[in-house]
């Protein structure tokens, strides 16, 4: 008598393998294209927070942001590549929290948050990447309130470079 064993071949093992293994590689890149949507997400959301505390600071106080917080680029010392701010040219979050550019940051956070009565801690660690926000204050700088490069900025990950985010109305939108 035969007798035949029912088992599986190693064809059709191989094939079970090879369509696990393309599920799980759809799968990694779906999760990974989802996280990134989150962080941005996350990232805008925090922007536009930023942007009404920033707009409720000006609006209680009737001042520009560089009267607000007395400077004129929140963290301009982060990304003066050979500026003993970030002599090395470092992204921010590679950067000792003591350094003169989170400590304006911080100050920065302080004094809007105080102007505009919305507790903006939460900021204090940056954004999804761990760097600060940046601003432009410039609106008034110099006596001149027509400049337009007002925005919100964010770190890209390559080093210094950045992205702009929301634009910060003017003040005075006579301009």
């Amino acid at each position: 008598m035969n007798r035949k064993a029912h088992g599986f071949t190693i064809v059709e093992l191989l094939i079970v393998i090879v369509v696990i293994a393309i599920l799980a590689a759809i799968s990694v890149a779906a999760y990974t294209t989802i996280q990134e949507r989150a962080k941005t997400s996350r990232r805008n959301s925090e922007m536009a927070q930023l942007l009404k505390a920033i707009t409720l600071a000006r609006t209680a106080t009737g001042k520009t942001l560089s009267e607000i917080t007395w400077s004129t680029y929140s963290i301009g010392g982060c990304i003066a590549t050979g500026s003993s701010s970030n002599p090395s040219g470092l992204e921010p979050k590679d950067l000792p929290k003591t350094s003169n550019c989170w400590l304006q940051y911080y100050s920065n956070l302080d004094k809007i948050s105080a102007a505009s009565g919305v507790d903006l801690s939460s900021f204090r660690n940056g954004d999804e990447r761990g760097n600060p926000y940046m601003w432009d204050e410039n609106e008034g700088e110099g006596g001149d309130y027509c400049r337009a490069d007002n925005a919100i900025r964010y770190f890209t990950g390559n080093g210094i470079s950045f992205s702009n985010g929301p634009i910060i109305p003017k003040l005075y939108p006579t301009c």
